[in-house]
């Protein structure tokens, strides 16, 4: 099928965007969290965007605000709750060692519903066209005003990005 002379295809499977996820976070953890705790970027949906970048697939700009918009709500109600939670749990009254426990059951229950959010977002992913496009650009402009201040760090994910391929 083509689309003004584009190719239309299908999302990636929930196997590859995982193996990819882990692959390049932990090379981009801390711009990522940084993004996340000042910005309220989803890291799920960043690390979509960069393997459709890496991939030369591109969504529209209304197919991203729906993306968003459909992850939002999830993530709001679960994985949010859960993070709070787990960068909590040093407060509770337990011994090191059953604090420990319990931020290691906490994170791995948030490391099941970060899969999930990936889930999500490739069951509303829609067709996307064989162009490139900068979406992780388009992603931080939703987020922020002020995405010139965030060029370098832009630069160095996709550094990361280009690594892996």
């Amino acid at each position: 099928m083509a689309d003004s002379g584009n190719i239309i295809t299908t999302a990636p499977t929930e196997q590859q965007l995982w193996q990819f996820s882990l692959a390049l976070y932990p090379k981009v953890q801390p711009l990522c969290l940084e993004w996340q705790d000042n910005l309220g970027v989803n890291i799920n949906l960043l690390l979509l965007l960069c393997y459709l970048e890496q991939q030369q697939l591109s969504l529209t700009q209304p197919q991203l605000l729906q993306l968003t918009a459909e992850l939002e709500q999830f993530s709001r109600q679960f994985t949010q709750p859960l993070r709070a939670l787990r960068r909590k749990s040093h407060l509770a009254t337990l011994s090191l060692t059953q604090q420990q426990q319990l931020k290691q059951t906490l994170l791995q229950a948030e490391l099941e519903l970060e899969k999930l959010e990936q889930q999500l977002l490739l069951q509303h992913c829609p067709a996307l066209t064989r162009v490139t496009s900068p979406l992780l650009d388009h992603y931080l402009a939703l987020l922020t005003d002020n995405t010139i201040s965030y060029q370098q760090p832009l630069f160095d994910l996709r550094q990361a990005i280009a690594q892996l391929a």
